[in-house]
């Protein structure tokens, strides 16, 4: 090293040791005292004044301008007092370890996201995990930060569906990367390891993957919220667990899973700031299998979380609907799945994380760009190409429809390990799109997708089972794989197997654990199992305590999202103590709108409906045994029924025995 260049090393603010005498205090060769004089300012030792106070300024710029680059010039091999500090860089500010003095960029979060919560204090995943069982968790999420929301959720709960175990190794190699893929802690962290980043070195986040929790939650609205939720952006849909491991490594340097978690917080050079954090125990997660009801109790810390952004508050109308509701979902009639984006604005995924595109050899693709997708397929990417194939299975995208075509993608999406692909191609298979029907050869897509906890893979196999289609028929099957679909979060599955609990086939009837799976699927946007638990709280069944204000909120859900019945149903309640005659005159609106009879009918005797009702016989005979067998509610229809059709005499005996037993709407019709 030149002996300016041992002086400028010596100029560091604040320097640790003092300034060497041999160059502070030189004469000799060194002796240009302005020079000396500004290196030497800012240390701790005190120096000679005829030294420290000269007064000769830079006057010159040249000098200042030759001085300068020299400065620059060995200022790079400059180094502290210990051997590591003598080739740690100095370290950054908080924006140059950001990245923000190359590229400024500042990456929002999209609609759904995927980051990974390994850098999380243990009392802040003990805060998530607490929240996680008390309701649906929400966040505030952008490229400014990740809070999570403590007296803010949502009314709701997550299930578990086991996967066989997964295990990755996801190497962050600069600051962009560490701050998209960990929202939470990544700035400080990378700006506390951002010079070590610069020289190669990485962090390293090994993964054990043993299953996913989920809600069924699907969308949730800005007004669905509950408790103090100023700055929410998104709700947790779902995490994955097992166990985790992060710590500081080196680009090149090529470590499993099991090295990672075996190798200690020590070792680590002093020249690098090390970060460690790790939860989960190795040796607990080895106990998982894909058919546990519940992870082991050392291998359920959250690694990766499943966001997705909370919608504006819904729109409220008073115009009733003009044309009738779609029929409910069903995983027999289950569409194509898209992949969803998880990843920030700008960045794409690949190997585990988010990073740049220009980073990843191949990447997830857009999933509405077909011409992307093609283009990732090719270069090996198996999401890409699953992404393709439902793409032009459905025509999106920009891409023609091609269903031949989108049965090789899927194909080779599946054959390469992508879970949403078996599922697809599971689904052209069954319905013989692109090519001959293989009923077998879907469910084994079902099988190796729910293997993997892909709900809709679990609900689509447990469909084929209770259909017996391309596997024979088995109720019992059907239950354990329609279950295994809703814990997993597939909201269609929880309203099937709810109504098959409650009626007890393929298991035993099980009260409890029905309701809770038709909650569920309410919650996930099934209307029609709104109103199937509607029902029971308004007294369908002496199983279910009866509740009047929770089954009128039922019934109004189910409206709001299509299912005609719901309307009916909250007509009904809004006429009787504590409700509104205006709701119930829009309720039975709405319903009539959506051709239900029975609101049809109330709306023409209590409001002055003009639409002509003519009861089905069938229904009508299922209503009259029914009021036989106790049932007020079908009393009350099959009296407001036959007044509507002009028959209040027949009607006469059904509503005064509703009437007597407290049924609103035969009251209300009585009157008339």
């Amino acid at each position: 090293m030149t002996l300016l260049g041992r002086v400028v090393c010596t100029a560091k603010a604040p320097v640790v040791r003092p300034c060497p005498r041999h160059l502070c205090h030189s004469t000799g060769a060194f002796s240009f005292r302005p020079l000396r004089r500004l290196l030497c300012m800012g240390t701790k030792r005190r120096y000679p004044r005829a030294i420290m106070h000269l007064r000769t300024p830079f006057r010159s710029p040249l000098v200042a301008l030759v001085l300068s680059a020299a400065a620059g010039f060995v200022l790079a091999s400059c180094g502290g007092g210990t051997p590591g500090e003598q080739i740690r860089p100095k370290d950054q500010t908080f924006a140059g370890a950001m990245g923000e003095t190359s590229s400024g960029s500042c990456h929002e979060p999209e609609s759904g996201a995927e980051p990974l919560v390994v850098d999380w204090k243990p009392e802040q995943r003990g805060d998530l995990e607490v929240l996680m069982k008390d309701g649906v968790a929400v966040v505030s999420y952008s490229c400014k930060g990740f809070k999570l929301l403590k007296d803010c959720k949502v009314d709701g709960k997550y299930g578990f569906l086991g996967m066989s175990k997964k295990e990755q190794v996801v190497k962050l190699t600069n600051a962009d990367e560490v701050k998209a893929n960990l929202p939470l802690a990544g700035a400080g962290i990378a700006a506390n390891i951002g010079a070590e980043m610069q020289r190669g070195a990485t962090l390293d986040v090994a993964l054990i993957m043993i299953g996913k929790v989920k809600t069924t939650w699907g969308k949730v609205a800005a007004d669905e919220l509950t408790g103090e939720c100023d700055g929410a952006t998104h709700f947790v849909k779902g995490a994955t667990v097992g166990a985790f491991v992060m710590e500081t490594g080196a680009k090149g340097e090529a470590k499993t899973a099991a090295q990672l978690f075996g190798a200690g917080a020590s070792g680590g050079s002093s020249s690098t700031k090390n970060v460690r954090n790790q939860d989960g125990d190795l040796s607990d997660c080895a106990k998982a299998q894909p058919d546990s009801p519940k992870a082991p109790a050392q291998c359920q810390a959250i690694v990766r979380l499943e966001l997705k952004a909370i919608l504006p508050k819904a729109a409220k109308t008073e115009a009733p609907p003009t044309e009738k509701a779609a029929p409910p979902p069903d995983p027999k009639a289950a569409e194509v799945a898209t992949p969803q984006t998880s990843c920030p604005k700008g960045l794409v995924f690949a190997d585990g994380k988010c990073t740049e595109p220009s980073s990843a050899p191949a990447f997830q693709c857009k999933p509405s760009d077909a011409t992307e997708c093609l283009d990732q397929c090719g270069k090996g990417h198996a999401g890409s190409c699953g992404a393709a194939g439902a793409l032009l299975a459905s025509g999106g995208g920009g891409a023609s429809k091609d269903e031949a075509k989108a049965r090789e993608l899927l194909g080779k999406g599946c054959d390469g390990g992508d879970v949403g692909s078996c599922t697809n191609l599971g689904l052209i298979l069954m319905k013989g799109r692109g090519g001959a029907k293989d009923a077998a050869g879907a469910v084994k897509r079902f099988e190796k997708a729910c293997g993997e906890a892909d709900a809709l893979g679990c609900g689509l196999l447990g469909a084929a089972y209770e259909s017996g289609d391309g596997v024979s028929k088995d109720e019992k099957q059907a239950v354990t794989f329609l279950q295994k679909g809703c814990e997993g979060g597939h909201e269609a599955s929880c309203g099937v197997v709810g109504k098959m609990l409650f009626d007890g086939r393929g298991a035993t009837k099980d009260v409890a654990k029905a309701t809770d799976f038709l909650k569920r699927a309410c919650d996930g946007g099934q209307a029609r199992s709104c109103v199937d638990l509607g029902d029971l709280y308004d007294g369908a069944s002496k199983d279910v305590p009866k509740n009047p204000i929770l089954a009128k909120m039922l019934y109004q859900r189910g409206c709001f999202r299509g299912e005609a019945k719901g309307c009916t149903g909250q007509g009904r309640l809004e006429l009787g103590q504590g409700g509104s005659q205006d709701s119930a005159k829009r309720a039975f609106e709405m319903a009539c709108m959506r051709f239900d009879d029975l609101g049809c009918a109330a709306q023409k005797v209590l409001f002055g409906g003009t639409r002509p009702v003519v009861p089905k016989p069938a229904e009508m005979m299922e209503l009259q045994k029914a009021c036989m067998s106790g049932s007020m509610r079908d009393c009350a229809a099959a009296g407001t029924l036959q007044v509507a059709a002009g028959q209040k005499a027949i009607a006469t005996a059904s509503l005064d025995r509703a009437c007597i037993a407290g049924d609103p709407l035969a009251c209300a019709v009585k009157k008339k």
